[in-house]
């Protein structure tokens, strides 16, 4: 067989002008295409994104504060109601209005026996007042007019308060004491003896306290506006003892005033003034004036 003649191979090099106008023409095709992808839809009235919000003309910086401002043409808004006012509550108590005796020790024990007249004047005081002078807010102790004996039992081995009871000397009826004991009782609950120095293992101390009418009497002329004149200091002369085991005096007739000294059971002493159940004493050699209490010298 006869051989076949191949055809020889043919290599053209682009000539680089026509390379340079065929890229010319890309780039044009592309850039009209950008160009009308642009233009076009804003002719058209197309929106591609939404457009930000504008404000209205009137705001103002202030708006940007976060503070609420007042709709066109609505009316104010109205104030809330006002809440009627509560009436005044009433006035507590006075627990002023009781007088209460210094204490009287009557009797102390040690192992089991019972001491009469070497029992010592222990602090005990102190701590009862403020809890007796809560009697005046016990249920209808407004009420009540007359004396009550209010009598404390207290045990050191305890350190605490054993019995409260009432003595021959009350005044009020059986119901009315017991009612004023179960208020003292609840007041003294939680009362300690931890801090009171004293020499024997229990006590028997009793209080004299006095509900009178003369508080009402006073509450009535306040109301009316008249003036109530303090108790005049009624002159006197004579001699007294002292009936308590320690009897204090005191710089006025008032169990406010400061303790300036404290006088043995026993001791003579001169009266020379009255106000009310206050004595005006002199109770030494110097003639040292002071105040008691009317039941601390017998009276």
């Amino acid at each position: 067989m006869p051989a076949e003649r191949r055809q020889p191979l043919k290599i053209e090099v682009p000539d680089q002008k026509q390379e340079t106008l065929r890229f010319g023409r890309v780039g044009l095709i592309v850039t009209a295409g950008f160009v009308i992808g642009i233009i076009w839809p804003r002719v058209a009235g197309f929106k591609l994104v939404p457009s930000v919000p504008s404000q209205p003309a009137e705001s103002s910086s202030a708006d940007l504060t976060g503070a609420p401002g007042e709709a066109k043409g609505t009316a104010p808004a109205m104030a809330p109601p006002t809440e009627p006012e509560a009436p005044p509550a009433a006035a507590p108590p006075s627990l002023d209005r009781l007088q209460i005796s210094e204490p009287q020790f009557l009797t102390c024990k040690e192992n089991g026996k019972r001491h009469k007249d070497e029992c010592d004047h222990i602090e005990f005081d102190r701590l009862a007042r403020p809890h007796i002078q809560a009697l005046a807010t016990c249920a209808g102790a407004d009420k009540l007019l007359g004396v009550l004996s209010l009598g404390f039992d207290l045990d050191f081995t305890s350190q605490a308060v054993k019995n409260i009871k009432s003595g021959k000397s009350t005044s009020f009826t059986e119901p009315e004491t017991q009612t004023l004991i179960d208020c003292e009782k609840k007041e003294f609950a939680n009362v300690s003896l931890v801090g009171i120095a004293h020499k024997h293992e229990a006590y028997s101390v009793f209080y004299k306290v006095e509900f009178p009418k003369a508080d009402v009497d006073k509450t009535e002329s306040a109301a009316v506006g008249a003036d109530v004149a303090p108790a005049e200091v009624t002159e006197a002369s004579g001699h007294a003892t002292v009936a308590w085991d320690v009897a204090l005096v005191r710089s006025s007739a008032s169990r406010d005033g400061a303790v300036v000294a404290r006088v043995l059971q026993g001791t003579r002493i001169s009266v020379t003034g009255r106000r009310g159940d206050w004595y005006r004493i002199k109770y030494d050699v110097k003639g040292s004036v002071g105040w008691v209490y009317r039941t601390a010298i017998g009276m």
